[in-house]
């Protein structure tokens, strides 16, 4: 990795890595100067890192199962880039996703065999789509608890009073609550960044009560049935929150990975107890950039 920033630092705006991307293509004076072109057109050299750094950072394995639409994977055997093993593995965890195996070690798609690839692509868009799946959505489930320095009915009647509360604030996000108790709830958000925004927004709104809120954020598919979501999505978000300290917000590293430039700063906080989140049951607290 930090050879290849250093290449991309030193050559950007040259064929930089063309030997990796497209060998077949390396003493071809005309593809090298395009591909020159084509790389300063794409980006500058500070912006061709950031991307680089994010593409081998951001993590999405959990989330592959929750692809339901025709896919199409098309791997090369020897390409210098990417793989095999990781075209494989797409296409082992997304559902029904068809994958071809082609001859030849060029990343680009424009590279050898551009063709036969044409073909493929051609091929599946002009096939007949498989039949829908079962009703299964991917959300952002948040769960939140409230707690009081007080267990008393005077305490209880406080949360209670408060739980109505959250709920406006989660309906303002354009959350759905799913259930809710006397002491928080469990609703479901379209988006990753609404739901943080949510638990920092309830969060807030009752601190001067003397209420203290703690909220574990997660991403993961659910199933729709009758109005009604279930799922192991759910039940990972709640025992997230078992992990939660008064008044802190922890998500999963899935849910950090999905929202890059969303001015949120993510702290690595440790694993789950439980191991009940994939890949390791990585925790992160999360708060605004000003805080």
């Amino acid at each position: 990795m930090e050879r290849e920033l250093i290449s991309i630092e030193r050559e950007w705006g040259e064929p930089a890595d063309l030997s990796n991307a497209a060998p077949s293509l390396m003493n071809d004076a005309f593809e090298r100067e395009w591909f020159a072109a084509f790389l300063r057109n794409s980006a500058s050299p500070a912006d061709a890192i950031s991307l680089w750094c994010w593409s081998v950072e951001i993590d999405v394995r959990e989330i592959l199962g929750a692809i339901h639409v025709p896919t199409l994977i098309v791997q090369r055997t020897g390409d210098r880039w990417v793989k095999a093993e990781e075209g494989r593995y797409l296409a082992k965890h997304i559902p029904g996703a068809s994958y071809i195996e082609l001859a030849g070690n060029d990343h680009v798609i424009w590279g050898e065999g551009s063709d036969r690839l044409i073909d493929e692509i051609q091929s599946f868009v002009s096939g007949t789509l498989p039949a829908a799946p079962g009703e299964r959505v991917l959300v952002t489930i948040l769960c939140v608890d409230i707690t009081s320095p007080s267990a008393s009915a005077d305490g209880r009647d406080l949360r209670r009073r408060y739980v109505d509360a959250i709920c406006d604030q989660v309906q303002l996000a354009q959350g759905r609550e799913i259930r809710r108790d006397a002491n928080g709830l469990l609703a479901a958000f379209q988006r990753p960044t609404r739901a943080i925004q949510c638990a920092m927004a309830i969060r807030d709104s009752l601190k001067p009560s003397g209420l203290a809120v703690r909220a574990a954020v997660h991403i993961g598919e659910c199933e729709r049935e009758n109005g009604d979501l279930t799922g192991t999505a759910i039940d990972q978000a709640v025992l997230m929150l078992g992990q939660a300290l008064p008044g802190e917000i922890i998500t999963s590293r899935t849910i950090r990975d999905l929202v890059p430039g969303s001015g949120l700063v993510f702290t690595e906080r440790g694993g789950t107890e439980t191991g009940a989140v994939p890949g390791g049951g990585q925790l992160y607290g999360v708060g605004a950039a000003s805080a």
